[in-house]
């Protein structure tokens, strides 16, 4: 698909850490009609529908997810609406309404307990809510859809408009000028800048790349800790970073402790840490 000609995009969750992301890689060439909570609540399905009958993509890419393994723990039925049935009607309407779905699943699919990095065949086996209903979207997609990608990610970094996820929170910690964080070092994942993410599915599209399940990360694997220091030591803050089992912290749903993820479809990205120092390169270091 040729990215000159006026390609029509629906993006949901353009406001998240990826689909911000996206929206930022696309806007250039093609046409996005960025689609947010405000606009559309994907838990409504008619509503979905009418967005997609309104606006008549080529293209709709999902960056919608019920983020948090005790938040879907807590609450299953919205984890299950939003992470799999939202998804598995855009693989229906993708059909009727033939337009290429692109979907963004999670590394918590795996259960952790691999030596070596997860590849694209490797077996799924989900051990908490998070990871069960995200593979579920993947299994409808891949079963119903005929013109699709499957990008899975793992641990991201990038802007987004809050700070609600794991490495906003602590970054935010360290600009209010927090002088200690204790941060597991037994979760380890492929960290991975969510443009060179959003570069990587326009590649693919752009390529006309095979259709189906694809994963996109940065080149190589870190605890949550190392990961935490590194930015830590990039943005020069005084910070001492304690390294704690993930068992330190209470948590009612199951932990994936190692899903570093690779690809065997195509050529790795690189490394997480050459994609961190340019993103530490554009941020403020303390609170304004």
């Amino acid at each position: 698909m040729c990215a000159l000609q006026p390609t029509r995009v629906v993006l949901f969750g353009s406001s998240g850490k990826v689909g911000t992301a996206v929206n930022t890689v696309f806007n250039e060439h093609y046409t996005v009609f960025s689609i947010n909570r405000s606009d559309c609540d994907v838990r409504e399905l008619s509503k979905v529908k009418q967005v997609i009958e309104d606006y008549h993509p080529d293209i709709v890419i999902n960056t919608v997810a019920f983020n948090g393994i005790d938040a879907c723990e807590n609450d299953p039925q919205q984890a299950l609406s939003v992470n799999t049935l939202f998804p598995r009607l855009l693989a229906d309407l993708s059909v009727s309404h033939d337009f290429l779905l692109v979907h963004f699943s999670s590394d918590a699919v795996f259960n952790g307990k691999s030596n070596d990095y997860y590849l694209e065949d490797s077996f799924a086996s989900p051990i908490n809510v998070y990871g069960l209903t995200k593979f579920g979207a993947d299994c409808f997609i891949s079963a119903i859809a005929r013109r699709y990608y499957i990008a899975r990610i793992s641990l991201q970094f990038g802007s987004s408009a809050g700070n609600v996820q794991f490495v906003e929170k602590m970054l935010e910690k360290m600009r209010q000028g927090c002088n200690r964080l204790q941060i597991s070092n037994d979760i380890i994942a492929s960290p991975s800048y969510s443009l060179d993410v959003a570069d990587m599915v326009k590649k693919l599209i752009e390529n006309e790349s095979s259709f189906g399940l694809y994963h996109i990360a940065n080149d190589g694997m870190a605890s949550l800790c190392e990961f935490m220091q590194e930015m830590a030591d990039m943005m020069r803050f005084d910070v001492i970073i304690e390294p704690v089992p993930h068992s330190h912290f209470v948590s009612r749903g199951l932990k994936n402790t190692r899903t570093p993820i690779r690809s065997d479809k195509v050529q790795p990205m690189r490394h997480w840490r050459d994609a961190l120092a340019e993103y530490c390169a554009n941020l403020p270091h303390k609170k304004d």
